[in-house]
């Protein structure tokens, strides 16, 4: 029999499933409407938006400060990473896609939210879902300030990028990091303002990372690190690194709910042909949660590590692929070097330093990678 035969309560019951998985998400159900015409025009792409996690919560989200709308409001945004595919091609992609309407897609940096407009000359012109396997990799959220008249804010310091939304049943919640290092939660059904969950003086909060889907992660400037649940019970996780650390920590979640910690120093350097020049160095931490610590990590394997704005992810690298142990990042300090790795923009840092030490990664913000 043809597959376009299949009874529509059948086809029905597969498309509600895939709603309900939290691995799912638009591009599946693309790709369940490519297997004919009838499933297409069956499985309309609209119907979807109600399982968006976004459709929750209001369209304008209360600002920090105050209740009343005077303040401006919060325009809360959703893009996703995937890795791409092609059996018959060796080369993989990382393209971190926005949703503008049901089914249209815009591309943006993977470290940044910016518009790309101009991809790579070696970019496929079209992606085929039936020729490519197509895999979530991450979800990430933010939030963007807007005033009373709908134009965005050119200040930055305004906008939330750390971001995470999770679930339990019918209840739903935003936790996001205020731009002062406060962590804020905005439950759904309930727009009329913020809560604070830690409103410590001395405590400034760097990243939040959501965890099984209905707990978060959230680590201070000096490592250490709680977790909450849905119902906002705090537990310890790790103590602090000892003596802080470095400047800036991301949160990364590797295969099988391993957590890492990525510590970012900046530092300054004497070079013969300038009087100083900064430099980048990471440290990453395993979580050791039975001993509630975190514990450096010297090699990452075939593992590589992204850390962007709004979202840190980690990828599986092949066999042998140079870019597996690196961490990729988002480098702002324009012509800076990272261990001898030149960055005109984005950076690469090797965390076995003493090997392959003047690899050069030739990302650019309008290029994927790796």
């Amino acid at each position: 029999s043809q597959w376009s035969d299949l009874p529509l309560d059948m086809l029905e019951l597969i498309s509600d499933r895939l709603d309900d998985d939290d691995s799912s998400d638009t591009i599946d159900l693309l790709c369940l409407r490519s297997v004919c015409a009838t499933w297409r025009l069956s499985l309309p792409l609209s119907n979807n938006k109600n399982k968006n996690p976004l459709s929750k919560f209001p369209k304008y989200l209360p600002f920090w400060s105050s209740s009343s709308s005077s303040s401006g409001f919060f325009i809360l945004k959703q893009s996703r990473v995937y890795k791409l595919e092609a059996p018959l091609n060796p080369t993989s992609w990382l393209v971190k896609l926005q949703e503008t309407s049901p089914g249209n897609m815009r591309v943006l940096d993977l470290f940044s939210n910016d518009r790309i407009c101009f991809l790579p000359e070696n970019f496929p012109e079209k992606i085929d879902l039936q020729e490519f396997h197509v895999r979530l990799v991450r979800r990430a959220y933010r939030m963007e300030y807007a005033n009373n008249g709908g134009e965005m804010s050119c200040f930055w310091s305004l906008n939330s990028d750390k971001v995470v939304i999770f679930s339990s049943g019918e209840d739903s919640a935003i936790v996001a990091i205020h731009s002062g290092g406060k962590l804020g939660f905005l439950k759904s059904g309930n727009d009329e303002r913020w809560r604070i969950l830690d409103n410590s003086w001395n405590v400034i909060y760097e990243d939040i990372m959501l965890h099984r889907e209905n707990c978060c992660i959230v680590v201070n400037d000096k490592g250490k690190t709680v977790i909450y649940d849905v119902n906002f019970k705090v537990s310890d996780l790790a103590e602090g690194l000892v003596g802080g650390g470095g400047h800036k920590k991301h949160l990364v979640e590797c295969s099988g709910g391993e957590v890492l910690l990525v510590d970012k120093y900046v530092k300054h350097v004497w070079c013969k042909s300038e009087v100083s020049k900064s430099a980048v160095e990471f440290r990453v931490y395993k979580l050791k949660r039975e001993e509630k610590r975190w514990e450096e990590v010297r090699e990452l394997g075939d593992v590589a590590l992204f850390i962007g704005d709004d979202c840190s992810f980690s990828v599986q690298i092949p066999t042998g692929d140079l870019a597996g142990g690196f961490i990729f990042y988002r480098d702002y300090r324009n012509g800076g070097r990272s261990r001898g790795v030149c960055s005109d923009g984005d950076g690469v840092f090797n965390v076995e330093y003493e090997m392959q030490s003047d690899f050069e990664f030739p990302i650019k913000p309008n290029c994927f990678g790796p």
